[in-house]
């Protein structure tokens, strides 16, 4: 019954009095927000008050406004007084300060309230019904067991909290301590059970003011007799004593004290003692043994003792339900060292299911639960699972332990590895694998196959892929090229959310960022992984037929000039494409086994979802699509898909001048064979920077052949199929790659075959745009990503053999194309060309990569050790002619990624910046520092260093700092910058003389140079290519 109104003020009108008191004497202030909010803390003090009684006090501060603030109180009485307290709820200070006041405000009527005492069995819920329960809840339940009973004992029925915000705490009164028994909160599993063996136990229900879930209902039983209640006065009997004996008694019902596990021992047996999850779980590969020791109060012997347990979620549940380890193919054996004390050696089965267990081992019918999961993973050092690696074995230091990559961008002509940090031994990339296979059932997880396809598809669902024509699409998330390692990726997907299937995808990512997070999955697992690149990929839609089809159609201005129109292709040629490859054998199908190719990035359906594979790469290599019939997924489709990336030819089709709009009409001109699929790439083991290649894995005959952009394109392909007067051929020289800023220059070369003596003219047509890593034009914006365009008339003379060849040379400077560039931008030349006399046509598409200057690392220390601080300095060079701007840095070791503080806005034209930066290393060993920037204007720049940290494996003191405070900190930084300074002030001078250097090259030497070394193919019975210098000749009949 709550008192009057009158009454209720003349309590709060003390309670201040109190508040003022107990604030100040317990000192909570630092739990106060200091700006409005919703805020909860359950924090117990004591406080003497003047007579000498020691109270009780819980804070419960909920909520605090900027302007009055509240607070609320709730005094307990002495330990030894039993009475029925109170309670109220504050919604606002001059609201409804009382439930019954003048001006109510909020709902007042409780769904359980106050506290009540239960002395029969019975069930207790939190009074919502079928509804959601309410926010700032406080309900209790005193529970005594009646006479003759001991144990009391919650059986839960239902059970669904807002994890982590409300709970329901579990007392055994008294027991001389405020620390619950059991605390529970999120989803518990109905059927649980919790018992207490005191004779009572208190519940406590409590709810906070953001999410209402369904609530709880749980059964009320109780069990024994007070024959088997030990006296209160003998001192030795303990919580654990079995009713019914004599305290220290050897001939009692045995019952199990304590179960351990050696984990440092177990973990480098396992060769898991790399994993930083602090001891949190035991990290087992499938095959190997672990030692559990238990020991006993009383004697037993071994064959009374077993070990059960199934999958389990982390949290509450089993995903698999409880059965006895030995029946789901483990081994366990027991070795007695006492009659109390035994070693239980536990094997996962050679094809155990992968994933966290929870184990708990039985005696007698009691269960005790051990009290850390046990994680399971592959075992590529085991000979009877299937991932064991039969080769060298130090390549598993590669493709299982090493975490660092490549990963390789670019273009066939020019690539290189963009540093990647896999983070595989992380809790936030091994605890998201676990999740992650949510889903797949205990038989699927044994089997190889079906957990890599699961997590190619699981993964896309956790990443978000985006392929935008404007930067600013991506905002306000992290831009695919913004990433360097795993670890944050995974560390923001577990930190949306505590529950798996309400995280949100973590945007944005690419196929790098999907292939390099998907190792990581795979290499957290002990799965032997490596992620390849292809240069020159098709993406090629179903139904498959091993061609990519380009369309030209007609200008719009009634020129005879062609353009590409991407908008009629469904297929595409992308600069180059990153997936994966697992390896391990087969027994669904014949000559299946070693590396497998599978892709994370969302492409095609494959069984109604974005996946693949894993496809075996010696079928790719065959074109064999036969004997998949007890695979049980759709691995021809699979199989068909990665065959045309690395296979297929682009045809090329040209309008027809007799139709027009949605009826145009197509021939096609020409196809283009063995263009796709060129130096397909992935890290030279344990060399991050090595390029191993393995072309000639996926394809006969292929290796190094992507070298031809570097050359004169080929002749033939260039021909209209339907004429049979080609009698001019088409050579084109781009540059290998462009130093982002610099002026170059592309080459045309045309000449005339043998044999023929008439006169031809040539009109050459060519549009310069800025395209993606895809081939899809980048507009940023504008209308068009077209920036340059370039008509061109050339003559060739059949009489005279000076003139039957002619040069063409269209340079670019950056003043024209750095406007348009952008992150991970590839500048394409779409040339069109004919000839005037004969109609023979040209057709051509080829892409030139920019590169940028990379970042100089300067490191203060040579010798770095766990646990100490490193300052270094990283100095960035602008190359282009304008300011760039929006920098954003970051750093990478070890797991630890740390912005960068740039103190700028924007670096100015050929200006650098010199970053200071300190880190603190927390593992040992060789390890990569990875430092990155990006900004609006250009692809990434990243450098990168090897560095060997001294010191134990394992973790240290907390990881990552930025600048130190101290003056003598300053002054090391400021020593340090000057030395950066230097620094970048030479590679400024290096990069200036290769500047010069470049320009003072003659063109036409270059060109004789070319011929000579064999670059360009020069026909033996033609006369030399005519210099560069010389003009173009014009057509007489045409306008310039």
């Amino acid at each position: 019954p709550h008192p009057s109104v009158t009454t209720m003020r003349i309590f709060v009108a003390a309670l201040v009095v109190l508040h003022v008191v107990v604030f100040v004497a317990a000192k909570p202030s630092s739990n106060i927000p200091e700006h409005g909010g919703v805020f909860q803390s359950r924090e117990r003090v004591k406080h003497v008050h003047q007579d000498g009684h020691e109270l009780p006090v819980k804070f419960n501060m909920k909520v605090h406004s900027p302007t009055l603030g509240t607070t609320f109180l709730e005094l307990g009485s002495e330990t030894d007084v039993e009475s029925q307290g109170w309670w109220n709820d504050f919604t606002s200070w001059l609201g409804s300060l009382f439930n019954s006041g003048d001006t109510p405000t909020g709902n007042n009527k409780k769904q359980c309230e106050g506290q009540v005492t239960i002395t029969e069995p019975t069930t207790i819920t939190d009074g919502s019904g079928g509804n959601t329960y309410e926010h700032g809840l406080d309900c209790k339940w005193l529970i005594k067991a009646p006479s003759g009973k001991k144990a009391i004992t919650l059986t839960i029925e239902k059970f669904d909290l807002e994890k982590d915000h409300d709970f329901l705490y579990l007392y055994s009164v008294p027991t001389g301590t405020d620390e619950p028994l059991f605390t529970l909160t999120g989803e518990v599993a109905p059927g649980k059970t919790f018992t207490s063996e005191t004779g009572e136990m208190l519940v406590e229900f409590t709810t906070d003011a953001t999410e209402a879930h369904q609530g709880f209902a749980a059964k009320v039983s109780f069990a024994g007799t007070s024959d088997d209640v030990e006296s209160p006065a003998d001192d030795d009997v303990g919580p654990e004593d079995d009713g019914g004996s004599d305290s220290g008694s050897d001939s009692g019902p045995a019952k199990i004290v304590e179960a351990e596990v050696d984990l440092r021992a177990t973990h480098v047996a396992h060769k898991t003692d790399r994993y930083r999850t602090k001891d949190e779980v035991v990290v087992l590969r499938r095959g190997f043994p672990m030692t559990m020791k238990v020991s006993t109060d009383n004697p037993t012997e071994c064959g009374k003792l077993s070990v059960w347990g199934g999958l389990h979620d982390g949290q509450n549940t089993f995903l698999s339900g409880k059965t006895d380890m030995s029946a789901s193919g483990w081994t366990v054996s027991c070795k007695g060292t006492s009659n109390t004390a035994f070693d239980l050696t536990i094997t996962p089965a050679d094809l155990a299911a992968v994933g966290l267990f929870q184990l708990y081992v039985k005696l007698d019918g009691q269960e005790f639960v051990y009290d850390k999961y046990v994680a399971v993973i592959f075992n590529p050092w085991n000979k009877k699972s299937p991932e064991f690696w039969p080769n060298d074995a130090s390549l598993l230091d590669e493709y299982v332990l090493s975490e660092n990559i490549g990963l390789w961008r670019g273009s066939a002509g020019r690539n290189s590895p963009m540093r990647w940090a896999l983070d595989q031994f992380e809790p936030a990339v091994f605890y998201s694998a676990l999740d992650l296979l949510q889903g797949l059932d205990n038989q699927k997880r044994q089997q190889i196959q079906f957990v890599v396809r699961h997590l190619s598809s699981a993964e896309n669902g956790m990443l978000h892929g985006k392929w935008a024509r404007d930067e600013k699409d991506y905002d306000p998330y992290t831009k695919p090229w913004e990433w360097t390692g795993s670890g944050r990726i995974f560390a923001q997907w577990r930190d949306s959310s505590s529950t798996v299937r309400r995280r949100d995808s973590v945007r944005y990512a690419q196929c790098w960022v999907f292939s390099g997070a998907f190792t990581s999955l795979m290499r957290t697992l002990g799965m032997p992984s490596r992620s390849v690149t292809n240069f020159e990929s098709a993406h090629e839609h179903q139904p498959y037929d091993n061609n990519c089809d380009a369309y030209w159609v007609l200008k719009a201005d009634g020129s005879d000039d062609y353009t590409r129109d991407r908008d009629l292709e469904n297929d595409s040629v992308w600069n180059f494409h990153v997936w994966n490859e697992v390896f391990f054998t087969r027994e669904d199908c014949e000559k299946c086994d070693g590396w497998q190719s599978t892709d994370a990035t969302p492409q095609e359906y494959s069984d109604g979802d974005y996946q693949l594979g894993p496809a075996p790469k010696t079928r790719v290599y065959n074109l064999d699509v036969s004997g998949y019939d007890k695979v049980g997924y759709d691995i021809v489709s699979d199989t068909h898909f990665l065959v045309s990336e690395v296979n297929a030819d682009q045809r090329h089709f040209l309008e027809k001048k007799s139709g027009s709009g949605r009826n145009k009409k197509f021939k096609l001109h020409y196809t283009e064979k063995n263009i796709i699929g060129k130096e397909i790439s992935c890290n030279k083991p344990l060399r991050p920077t090595g390029r191993d290649d393995v072309t000639d894995e996926y394809k006969p005959d292929e290796r190094n052949s992507g070298r031809v952009l570097r050359e004169w394109a080929t002749d033939d392909s260039f021909l209209n199929e339907e004429l049979s007067q080609n009698d001019v051929r088409m050579r084109q020289k781009y540059p290998a790659s462009v130093s982002t800023g610099s002026s170059f220059h592309v080459r045309f070369g045309f000449d005339m075959k043998p044999g023929v003596t008439e006169d031809r003219r040539v009109e050459l047509y060519i549009e310069v745009q800025m395209v993606d890593y895809t081939g899809q034009p980048v507009t940023a914006g504008r209308d068009s990503s077209i920036f340059k365009t370039v008509r061109q008339f050339v003559r060739l003379r059949g009489s005279d053999a000076k003139k039957r060849s002619h040069i063409v040379k269209v340079e670019i400077n950056p003043s024209e194309y750095a406007p348009w560039l952008g992150s991970g931008t590839f500048m394409q030349w779409s040339v069109s060309g004919s000839v005037i006399e004969t109609g023979q046509r040209f057709l051509s598409n080829k892409n030139v990569e920019f590169v940028t200057p990379p970042i100089e690392l300067v490191l203060k220390q040579q010798d770095v050790k766990v646990g100490t601080l490193v300052d270094g300095a990283a100095v960035l060079v602008n190359p282009l002619i304008f300011p760039i701007t929006n920098l954003k840095g970051q750093i990478h070791l070890s797991g630890h990624k740390v912005d960068l503080d740039t103190q700028v806005s924007e670096v100015d034209a050929f200006g650098r910046l010199i970053v200071p930066f300190a880190l603190m290393p927390s593992v040992a060993g060789k390890q990569d520092l990875i430092i990155s920037f990006t900004c609006d204007q250009v692809t990434e720049f990243q450098g990168s260093a090897e560095i060997t940290v001294a010191g134990e494996q394992g973790e240290s003191p907390d990881a990552v700092a930025t600048k130190a405070d101290s003056d003598t900190k300053m002054q090391e930084q400021q020593k340090m910058q000057e030395e950066a300074a230097a620094q970048a002030e030479k590679l400024e001078e290096n990069l200036k003389q290769d500047d010069q250097q470049e320009e003072q090259q003659d063109d036409g030497g270059r060109v004789k140079e070319d011929i000579e070394s064999g670059q360009i193919e020069q026909d033996p019975e033609q006369e030399p290519v005519q210099d560069p210098e010389q003009e173009p000749v014009q057509d007489p009949e045409q306008e310039p």
